[in-house]
């Protein structure tokens, strides 16, 4: 049996529930092209020419966009109101190259997306090897059109429009923007202008045929129309461009691989969310592990500020069209190409840059990271006061000998002699100033961040900020009104990842063998079981959780190395771990802890001893789950002694909540012994088991215990002996 091969066709309904409505078109096309079952499945054969590792975290990197798919664009028109203007192209076209690079300090940029490597790029050379803008206009009453209205029918004028206007489809891919974009309704036979689907734009896979291939976008959602979903149409339309599906395509599936949107990095989705809003669901159940839907894939339909990612495997999927013989992209991204059709090295040249760290130490390196766009081979850079001065490299390194804050500025040129500057003022910021142990944060001040710390926030949406509650407090163990959070609850961007920064630590004065440092801190947090079997597309239970990782840097945030990470229930210190909500939400399900509900843990940091500075960084990773807070960040030293933590043994973390005991532990502790003491020593309640399992334990106290601190001291099996302090409540 031939398999069921769906084009890649886009169409953006304006109200909810309205569908693309291309499995009719698609039938059409089959009918007039039965090949293209074959072309497609040839082209899926094709997964083997490119292998990817998968990675968990995309970072910013020195790479030159790896494949340029030259562009013409074709206006319809009929007069001004719908006539494109260049510099509309313009722009969209640098949207286009921020999202599927994932530009830095841009809209295109989410932590938890990828770089695609891909670059879109404006032809500058016409099919004669004449200078051109990359942008055509067509009258639609005058030759070679000759329509009779500028309302344009998919079904019955696609061919024609193609045939007539397309420029060589070995050369360029060819987009059309329409003045009206119509097609015919379901369970209707012809186009009527009065009633039209209300259709965005649409593509076709790399396996069409040559005069189908390209992408057609109605005027109104191509960007400057004003339209909320004109921004990124053609970056989506591209996608498909680029043979990818749509993340439900086909509901659920069966095999990540073959099924579905064969990807096996985007969670199935059974629907999609139709009212073009980022929805907390989950309508597939059958992935491994069972994750949400990501509804913020270019590839899902959502509007256009919440589209944010690319995944791997989608890149891995768009790397194997273009590199296929079998494809409509393989000689658009032949490398001879691009001197033919004028783009990539010899096109247009945009300058994009970012910096790592941007909040540095003096004589500590940072490095620069050029995204532009145009393959520039010549760099000028000027940093302000910066060594070196001036270089000449695409990725430098530069070092500050004094504090301060600096403005950078990149110049690029290409092969086409093409040159472009980007200034950003203020944008380094270098420190002087290093804390000496003790360091103490509790989030007090009225200031944040505080002072010599910094927040990273890439996608520009919800981040850290300061948390305080008087009536009652609600910081660690009631010791404090005031934390640092992050509301995952209201934080819908999936993977995205926001840092907390600690200012430079001085540990150089500690060398004594029997003197450890500890970073030691408080954390409260609940994840979020969600179910709404009720709704439209009912959405299944699944745990909703967040992460927290903490890393060290000794070279003042250049480079980074995890210390301590936890994540979903492993995290919670609500006494039930998650909140359970089934349907709707309401405020109880918004996290806010208690005094009570908090958790400490304690790192070694003697593997640091005698270097300064170091810096910390706390990051949270969003799984649009509960609300995170941190409190009583302390860096100090402690004297070695037999209640400290012993190099290769479990850790675990305890509190105290009126008449229980939460204990948590990393592995499994073989013949332990649990004891629980006031401060004036005495015994209040002990336990012993000959095999505690990890994960999590609750243990009934005799009585509840009134405020004040207490004493867990844990005895294993090899006499080894943790002894913590805890606020009951």
């Amino acid at each position: 049996m031939r398999p069921l091969i769906i084009v890649g066709l886009m169409a953006w309904g304006l109200a909810q529930g309205e569908w693309c409505g291309f499995e009719g078109y698609y039938r059409f096309l089959r009918a007039e092209e039965p090949e293209i079952d074959l072309r497609q499945a040839l082209l899926e054969s094709s997964r083997h020419f490119i292998q990817e590792q998968r990675t968990t975290q995309a970072s910013l990197a020195c790479t030159p966009s790896r494949y340029v798919i030259p562009v013409v664009f074709h206006i319809i028109y009929s007069g001004p109101g719908d006539s494109i203007s260049y510099q509309r192209v313009w722009n969209q076209m640098l949207r286009v190259f921020e999202d599927f690079r994932r530009v830095p300090e841009t809209m295109g940029y989410a932590s938890g997306g990828i770089d695609t490597e891909i670059e879109f790029s404006l032809a500058t050379k016409d099919p004669n090897g004449n200078p051109t803008t990359g942008v055509v206009y067509w009258r639609y009453d005058q030759p070679p059109l000759n329509w009779t209205s500028p309302t344009f029918c998919r079904e019955t004028q696609d061919f024609d429009m193609k045939q007539a206007t397309g420029w060589d489809r070995n050369k360029y891919l060819n987009i059309w923007i329409v003045p009206r974009l119509c097609v015919v309704p379901s369970g209707q036979s012809s186009c009527d202008p009065n009633n039209c689907g209300n259709i965005a734009g649409y593509a076709y896979f790399p396996s069409s045929g040559a005069t189908q291939y390209g992408v057609v976008i109605g005027a109104q959602f191509f960007w400057g129309s004003g339209s909320s979903r004109s921004i990124r149409t053609l970056v989506h339309e591209l996608g498909h461009n680029l043979n990818l599906y749509h993340t439900f395509q086909s509901g659920c599936g069966s095999s990540c691989s073959t099924t579905g949107d064969r990807v096996c990095d985007t969670p199935p989705t059974a629907v999609s969310t139709g009212n073009f809003s980022v929805v907390r669901q989950n309508t597939c159940t059958n992935d491994l592990p069972d994750l949400p839907d990501n509804t913020r894939n270019y590839m899902d339909y959502v509007d256009d500020v919440n589209m944010a990612y690319f995944s791997v495997g989608q890149r891995t999927r768009a790397w194997n069209a273009i590199t296929s013989s079998t494809s409509r992209l393989y000689p658009l991204a032949q490398v001879a190409n691009r001197a033919a059709t004028g783009t990539g090295p010899y096109g247009h040249v945009k300058a994009y840059f970012a910096a790592q760290p941007r909040v540095g130490c003096v004589g500590f390196p940072i490095r620069f990271y050029s995204y532009s766009m145009g393959m520039p081979h010549v760099y000028q850079w000027d940093f302000g006061g910066g060594t070196p001065d001036n270089p000449t490299a695409s990725c430098p390194t530069v070092t500050y000998a004094q504090p301060g804050t600096y403005s950078v500025q990149l110049i690029v040129e290409n092969l086409s002699s093409r040159r472009d500057t980007l200034l950003k003022t203020n944008y380094i910021q270098i420190l002087d100033t290093v804390y000496a142990l003790p360091y103490r944060e509790g989030f007090e001040g009225t200031a944040f961040p505080p002072a010599h710390t910094y927040i990273d926030n890439p996608d520009g949406n919800r981040t850290w900020e300061r948390f305080r509650s008087t009536n009652p407090p609600r910081g660690a163990y009631g010791l404090s009104q005031t934390s640092m959070r992050l509301l995952f609850f209201s934080y819908s961007r999936y993977n995205e990842r926001d840092s907390w920064y600690s200012p430079p630590i001085d540990l150089s004065p500690y060398t004594d063998p029997d003197l450890e440092v500890r970073l030691r801190f408080s954390w409260a947090y609940a994840c979020l079981a969600y179910e709404n079997p009720s709704s439209t597309y009912p959405s299944y239970p699944l745990d909703y959780t967040d992460s927290l990782r903490v890393y060290i840097s000794t070279d003042c945030g250049n480079t980074w190395t995890l210390l301590w990470e936890i994540g979903g229930r492993d995290l919670a210190t609500h006494p039930n771990e998650c909140i359970s909500v089934s349907g709707s939400f309401s405020s109880s399900s918004n996290f806010i802890p208690t005094a009570a509900q908090w958790l400490t843990d304690s790192i070694a940091l003697s593997a640091y001893k005698g270097l300064s500075p170091i810096r910390l960084r706390f990051e949270g990773v969003s799984g649009w789950g509960n609300n995170l807070f941190i409190d009583d960040i302390e860096v100090d030293t402690v004297r070695r002694i037999t209640t400290g933590y012993v190099a290769g043994q479990p850790t675990w973390r305890a509190f105290v909540s009126d008449d229980a005991l939460y204990l948590h532990t990393d592995a499994a502790l073989p013949s332990i012994e649990v004891q629980l003491y006031d401060m004036q020593g005495r015994l209040l309640w002990r336990e012993e088991h000959p095999g505690l399992s990890a994960g999590r334990h609750v243990y009934n106290l005799p009585a509840q215990l009134p405020n004040g601190i207490y004493a867990l001291r844990l005895y294993t099996g090899n006499a080894t002996q943790t002894l913590h302090y805890y606020t009951a409540d």
